[in-house]
């Protein structure tokens, strides 16, 4: 494995091998809001993206809500129709946990956080036992808490000793708050975000089932007085769920919500080369650094 992951309070760091030449590439997979546990779940497009993130080496964030559980006893959001026939049985919860370990167990090495959702909180709340951390244990990975902080570095053989420290990225996480909203789909919370988040190269959330990709362009001006361009990157996990059913009386449809996009963002970081800026170095030279593009991966 080319990379790991290490907890130092609220902040993951994942320290990642790179090479210093234009085929290196390491991919990261970002989901939310899987709701695995829930029949309306869509598990053959969760298998197609985690056995891709197999295939690329990819490192896995889980943004939570990977849980939907809200079939335990005394949970008036319960319905009938909303638990599988595994999960029907008097230790509600535990099943949950053992079942879903068996399932990401061939995805273990790849998955390198699993964070708190509103779902989860929920269950710690009302039944003192954190889903979370208890499937994160059986899988051997990290649990994080509903929001943190991943900070990844990049670590390579450069002879110059330039990347001793490490080339890093940061990335700002919260599961999600709020309703989203019919017409900004929560697309205005990045203005609001990206003024408390100024040191976040990426600012990543779910929860409302939403999916887009902004970036916030800033001036940035260096040590040595030159203006800079610099992007921020707003990232919106969709669901895995599908909720809306045309016809049906769902919750989705007596509130008169729209259907949602189901699927996961893919992130792309990858070595270059540039021409130098000649009012930094010197002529002849050129600026070495690592580079990033976000996609977004729907069950089209």
């Amino acid at each position: 494995m080319s990379w790991k992951a290490t907890k130092r309070k609220d902040i993951i760091e994942i320290s990642i091998d790179y090479k210093p030449r234009k085929d290196w590439e390491q991919w990261m997979l970002l989901t939310s809001d899987r709701h695995w546990d829930n029949p309306k779940s869509n598990r053959s497009l969760q298998k197609k993206h985690l056995e891709l993130a197999k295939k690329r080496n990819a490192i896995v964030l889980d943004g939570g809500d990977l849980f939907c559980a809200m079939q335990g006893k005394g949970d008036n959001r319960g319905a009938k129709s909303d638990i599988r026939p595994e999960h029907n049985t008097s230790d509600y919860l535990d099943s949950l946990v053992t079942t879903a370990a068996k399932w990401f167990d061939p995805y273990r090495d790849n998955i390198a956080m699993l964070a708190e959702g509103n779902h989860e909180a929920a269950v710690f709340n009302r039944k003192e036992t954190n889903l979370t951390k208890r499937l994160s244990d059986c899988l051997g990975t990290i649990a994080m808490p509903i929001t943190g902080f991943v900070r990844l570095v990049f670590r390579g053989s450069r002879p110059d000793g330039d990347d001793k420290k490490g080339y890093r990225i940061l990335l700002q996480y919260h599961h999600g708050y709020g309703g989203g909203g019919p017409v900004t789909r929560d697309v205005i919370q990045t203005n609001r975000k990206a003024v408390y988040l100024a040191d976040a190269d990426i600012v990543w959330s779910g929860h409302v089932h939403e999916s887009f990709i902004v970036p916030v362009t800033r001036l940035h001006v260096t040590n040595c007085g030159n203006i800079q361009h610099r992007h921020q990157w707003h990232i919106k996990t969709p669901s895995y769920k599908e909720s809306y059913q045309r016809g049906s009386t769902t919750w989705e449809n007596l509130k008169g919500m729209p259907p949602k996009p189901l699927g996961c963002v893919w992130m792309r970081f990858y070595y270059i080369r540039e021409p130098a800026n000649k009012n930094i170095r010197k002529p002849g030279e050129s600026t070495r650094r690592i580079r990033f593009e976000p996609c977004i991966d729907l069950d089209c």
